[in-house]
């Protein structure tokens, strides 16, 4: 499989932390004051009664100001928009029967777009399953993901993500070789809680997502190198639309014994191009990407764990570093 890269598109929202101040109630405090007098007449032996004027004191409320963060625009992500439906995610452009999960943390996501904004990160877990058809030469799936996003002055969220339906369908399957062609479809429909406003108040879109994608296997003796194609078409015309190109060589250096796994090195580029939203001033936002990943794949029989990281090399970067882990389990 494909270890990934995506980490998601940005939108514009009002939040309030960074580097710019102003004044405003920061509190309260009790204070005593003066509220009002008495007054009480106290009789004389000779003379008038002398009025004697004694003043009320209490404990009063008062505001107390300081300087707090201003109202500025960023760029952030949204959890659960566009996050964890690559089909280069933890998948393949094989059919293959297995449950699987997967993990990634990004460093410094949109950091580069915002500065002085503070320090972001996002965790994503996603569950997913795979089964084959017709000789195993197509297959349906679902992938389910959970998102967690990490901001200054508590302006990250949790969610849990888009659900999405894969297909998948190989005309050519060679199974003595294992060379393959294949073509399919994720479908990611708006079923996550993650929620956002852009700067008017008005709701970010939250599209259905059509992703049709063509693939290759080319197995080179101990090696193999995969490719991928990919289109994603949101419904709402607010949202990116976005080409996808994901290359992979894979070399297994040992077959594993016992204990011990095969033990398989890779390398994977990937390269996401918007085909709108490509206005960094604009309420939705994402950039041309290049981003390699390398990795390992160790395998005990049925049971693949595989770690990986991530860095994007075209500016602006959408996040410094990515660290990821995926499992499968094919049955």
């Amino acid at each position: 499989t494909f270890d990934g890269d995506f980490g998601g598109v940005f939108y514009r929202q009002t939040v309030f932390a960074g580097p710019g101040f102003v004044q405003g109630q920061i509190g309260t405090a009790i204070t005593r004051q003066v509220v009002g007098t008495t007054t009480r007449s106290v009789p004389q032996m000779n003379g008038p009664p002398l009025t004697v004027v004694t003043p009320v004191i209490a404990d009063v409320t008062v505001p107390v100001f300081g300087p707090i963060p201003a109202p500025r625009q960023v760029l952030t992500p949204v959890a659960g928009r566009y996050s964890g439906v690559m089909i280069t995610d933890n998948d393949s452009p094989r059919p293959v029967d297995r449950g699987y999960f997967g993990y990634s943390y990004y460093d410094g996501l949109s950091s580069s777009l915002n500065p002085g904004y503070g320090d972001t990160a996002m965790g994503r877990q996603f569950l997913g399953f795979e089964k084959t058809l017709f000789d195993d030469n197509a297959s349906i799936g679902m992938r389910l993901p959970y998102i967690q996003l990490y901001g200054p002055n508590d302006t990250g969220g949790t969610a849990v993500g888009d659900l999405s339906i894969l297909g998948k369908w190989a005309f050519y399957n060679d199974k003595e070789t294992g060379n393959l062609m294949s073509v399919g479809m994720v479908l990611t429909t708006p079923t996550g809680n993650g929620n956002g406003l852009f700067p008017d108040g008005s709701p970010v879109p939250h599209s259905v997502i059509f992703q049709p994608w063509g693939g290759f296997v080319r197995v080179l003796g101990r090696g193999y190198v995969q490719g991928i194609s990919n289109l994603l078409v949101p419904t709402d015309a607010r949202d990116v639309t976005l080409w996808g190109n994901s290359l992979a060589v894979g070399y297994r250096l040992n077959d594993g014994r016992g204990f011990l796994p095969s033990i398989t090195p890779t390398f994977e580029t990937h390269i996401r191009t918007p085909l709108n939203k490509r206005d960094p001033n604009g309420l939705v936002y994402l950039q041309d990407q290049v981003n390699l990943t390398s990795g390992a794949h160790f395998t005990w029989g049925r049971l693949t764990i595989s770690g990986a990281t991530c860095v994007p090399i075209a500016n602006p970067r959408p996040w410094n570093i990515e660290a990821i882990g995926n499992m499968n389990f094919r049955f």
